[in-house]
């Protein structure tokens, strides 16, 4: 039980001076009894056919009371972690997401502009630079492209990219969140390139990513059949849900299209060989 929750059934107590069994899950009775027994400010009584918990110690009840009670002015402006720390002594419990992601990225070529920032000389001085996203962000304006890749070795090493690529590398572990997507919708770059794993993630991250934007493109290592073959792991179709994760996919796709033309003739290769494949492997 929260303290949120047992507050609110502190006060309710406070204010009837009982509460009946029957008004609370049987669990939640028992874990009530049991502390106000301990701390001496709650017995059990009849109560008709029932029983109730009836107050013994209004003192220590109060006490208690205070204890779970935030005593902090304009709660509601704090951050939602914070506010959660203030209410229930635990960051976790309550509404957790945070008011930023931050997306680390590199600049690839000179003069790469972003919001009329030169994210090149950036790049080039510290190594990399880092893009706050929040839910009300606007997005940025850049006149070259965006890639997205999801392992962080693929920024760390860049030779594998085009030689003629220029624009932003921009590395989001794992899932593209539904805030990255709008964040993405709302910016306006060259062209927008998404290079996953070749797995059901990396499609099903794609996918999403169509649909928010449709001008985007899947980014197809060179020689990606003969890449496939030699270092698919048999492993990832097995892990997790990706199969079934894969299957469903497949489904929608043969029943609505596919969002790349090639994508097809990846996820048969996948289903044909029973394989998946790292997008770490273009380094090879």
């Amino acid at each position: 039980m929260n303290n949120e929750v047992l507050l609110n059934i502190f006060k309710r107590i406070q204010k009837d001076g009982s509460l009946n069994s029957s008004a609370i899950s049987a669990s939640t009775y028992r874990e009530l009894l049991n502390m106000g027994e301990s701390r001496g400010f709650l017995i059990e009584e009849k109560a008709g056919r029932g029983k109730c918990l009836k107050i013994v110690n209004a003192r220590i009840l109060e006490l208690e009371i205070k204890r779970l009670e935030p005593q902090i002015d304009n709660l509601d402006s704090l951050p939602n972690r914070v506010k959660n720390l203030a209410v229930n002594q635990d960051t976790k419990i309550g509404e957790t997401t945070l008011d930023y992601t931050y997306c680390v990225c590199k600049a690839v070529g000179e003069n790469v502009i972003v919001n009329w920032v030169d994210v090149s000389l950036l790049t080039a001085n510290l190594g990399c630079f880092s893009l706050p996203i929040s839910d009300n962000n606007f997005g940025v304006r850049c006149s070259a492209s965006l890639m997205l890749v999801e392992n962080q070795q693929l920024i760390d090493d860049l030779k594998w990219l085009p030689a003629d690529f220029k624009g932003v590398v921009l590395y989001y572990a794992g899932n593209l969140s539904e805030r990255v997507l709008n964040w993405i919708k709302q910016s306006t770059f060259a062209s927008v390139w998404h290079f996953p794993d070749y797995d059901a993630i990396g499609i099903s991250n794609y996918a999403n990513l169509k649909n928010v934007l449709p001008e985007a493109q899947w980014y197809w290592m060179p020689n990606w059949k003969n890449v496939f073959e030699k270092f698919g792991n048999k492993d990832l179709w097995a892990k997790d849900n990706q199969h079934t994760m894969f299957e469903n996919l497949w489904a929608k796709f043969m029943e609505n299209g596919f969002p790349d033309s090639q994508l097809k003739d990846l996820m048969e290769e996948c289903r044909k060989q029973g394989k998946m494949l790292e997008q770490e492997s273009v380094l090879l």
